[in-house]
């Protein structure tokens, strides 16, 4: 009976530390300096940190990916004090480096510049995205394993322009209630994910202005309204006074 006792209570501690315990810390990468944004044909650069190299193993290689075009990367490695005790330059979309618990890293910085890439297929929502970073763990007989995928908003001038306009549109349609205004907006969108830029504005522009037309319509409507009610109430009200001033009157 005591066995059996000391038992549960072993199972019951097991189950609360999976409970509340928490998962274990995996290899993960943090963007250190990635702009938001950038303009197809100009230079990125960007910096990430690798960091929980051995939670799960000692042994292992980072391999770096990227969609930037002519890309050139650098890899340090950093010991527990911060110094560096490596550092590997590579050209190419593609950087390896390996991970080993006996070379005292305690964390990697990554470091991608190239040129920002063509847009292949364009899309309003969600933005116009590309990779600027992917990190894999690879382990020599396992299975690979995602460590982060990091992008960032890619654009043209032309593409910009039209994007900011739909925003316009976009924002003066909603809560509109104009059926027309809302399909010349959904026209707009179709426009910029063809790459028809300038007839994306121009429908854009026509759907704002279908917009504001409506939105003067339904806020002359509700003056309109407003000043019936207000009429109404008037005449009615004059009607009591004047019933109320002939009163005394007519008794008499």
């Amino acid at each position: 009976m005591n066995r059996s006792r000391l038992a549960a209570a072993a199972v019951a501690v097991l189950l609360f530390g999976a409970l509340f315990s928490g998962p274990a810390a995996a290899v993960g990468s943090q963007p250190q300096d990635i702009p938001e944004e950038s303009e197809v044909g100009t230079e990125l650069e960007a910096t990430f940190e690798v960091t929980e190299l051995f939670d799960e193993f000692n042994e292992w290689t980072l391999v770096a990916g990227t969609e930037l075009e002519n890309a050139t990367w650098t890899v340090r490695q950093y010991n527990q004090a911060g110094d560096q005790i490596s550092r590997e330059d590579t050209d190419g979309p593609e950087a390896t480096q390996s991970v080993d618990i006996d070379d005292g890293t305690a964390t990697i910085e990554v470091r991608v510049t190239g040129t920002t890439p063509e847009i292949e297929s364009y899309s309003y929502d969600p933005e116009d995205r590309f990779v600027v970073a992917n990190f894999t763990q690879q382990r020599s007989g396992g299975t690979d394993a995602a460590v982060g995928s990091h992008e960032t908003h890619h654009f043209t001038a032309e593409s910009r322009e039209a994007r900011e306009a739909v925003d316009s549109a976009r924002e003066a349609v909603e809560g509109s209630g104009s059926a027309e205004a809302e399909r010349l907006l959904g026209n707009a969108v179709s426009a910029y994910e063809r790459g028809n830029f300038e007839n994306a504005i121009d429908l854009a522009e026509q759907a704002e202005g279908e917009a504001s037309q409506s939105q003067l319509v339904r806020t002359g409507l509700l003056v309109g309204g407003a000043v019936v009610v207000v009429v109404v109430l008037a005449a009615g009200g004059y009607r009591l006074y004047r019933s109320r001033q002939q009163g005394p009157g007519r008794l008499k």
